[in-house]
């Protein structure tokens, strides 16, 4: 069986159930899993009923609370995606197939061929770009350099010892170096996946251009359609696109990361985020938005986090060398 995954906050529902419910259009023999970083209470979450809504917590993640002293709720969403992903494999035993997506992916296909790539694969990520960027704007190149060579967005794994033993390793990573802080060459969980083409030797690096098509590759890659499917480059069906920085409340901005490209001079895109806009206003996103996050309550985040501490305390000191060398 496969099974397909995501994390994310009440504050971002709708988004969770606009991507599942594409990749079960496409994909209706899945089990669909969302990771709830927040707390559910007393909310009404009937609009995901169909699919297996879990609340990260110490069953998946030991001594999750203490883990407020030293990471951020970015940091700790970040770090519970191999947490989550080896307590399913423990809980569903007859998942032979694990794969991930961040809550901001649409789908327009099946997912055969990521499935075929898991035949003779233990993993399977993307990297953010396979061809160089020559214009100016961000991302750059060397934002990746920063942020991690592949996006971290979507992997797959197949149930064998190489992917277990990888997400053991990756694990104890996140839990002893999840930070967010480039100055000291951590990006959350993003940036470890740098190792895996040179520690585990059946990974698969894709390259194909239907996987994880996003803002930050969008250099290398053109949208057709042609009898009801979109195309990238008029070769590769597009399986899934990445909207990372699209918000509702800025419909004009294709993301708030990056600065290269519009709808004037990309409009190839826009049939896309039409898709993914109109499905988004009938998931009620606009309201979901405005629900707040258990571990984002100010209160609760000022007492008991010692990461903010850290956070301020590094950038005191930063200060204090720019001053002390002006």
């Amino acid at each position: 069986m496969s099974l397909a995954f995501t994390i994310c906050t009440l504050s971002h529902l709708a988004q969770a159930k606009t991507m599942a419910d594409s990749l079960l259009k496409y994909n209706p023999e899945y089990r669909v899993v969302i990771g709830l970083f927040d707390k559910v209470n007393d909310r009404d979450v009937s609009s995901v009923a169909r699919y297996t809504l879990v609340e990260i917590n110490d069953r998946q993640i030991p001594d999750f609370e203490k883990l407020f002293d030293r990471y951020t709720p970015f940091e700790l969403s970040c770090l519970a995606k191999p947490y989550l992903a080896k307590w399913l494999l423990n809980t569903y035993p007859d998942v032979d197939k694990l794969l991930y997506f961040d809550s901001d992916i649409l789908f327009f296909e099946s997912l055969k061929a990521i499935e075929d790539d898991l035949d003779t694969h233990s993993i399977v990520i993307t990297p953010h770009v396979t061809q160089p960027i020559t214009t100016e704007g961000l991302p750059r190149l060397r934002s990746f350099l920063n942020a991690g060579l592949y996006n971290g967005g979507f992997f797959a794994l197949r149930r064998c010892n190489e992917a277990l033993s990888f997400l053991d390793w990756w694990k104890d990573r996140v839990w002893h170096e999840g930070y967010h802080n480039f100055a000291e060459g951590m990006f959350v969980d993003q940036l470890w996946l740098n190792y895996v083409p040179l520690f585990y030797p059946t990974a698969l690096i894709s390259k194909n251009l239907g996987y994880n098509m996003a803002y930050w590759n969008m250099h290398e890659r053109e949208v057709t359609q042609s009898k009801g499917r979109f195309w990238v480059n008029k070769t590769a069906p597009l399986l899934f696109f990445h909207f990372s920085g699209y918000h509702l409340s800025h419909p004009d901005d294709l993301s708030v990361h990056q600065d290269r490209y519009t709808f004037a001079n990309r409009p190839d895109v826009k049939p896309l985020y039409d898709v993914y806009r109109q499905a988004l206003i009938q998931n009620k996103d606009p309201d979901f938005r405005r629900l707040p996050n258990a571990y984002h309550n100010p209160s609760y985040f000022y007492q008991k986090n010692k990461a903010l501490r850290r956070v301020l305390i590094a950038g005191c000191r930063r200060l204090l060398r720019v001053l002390n060398a002006s």
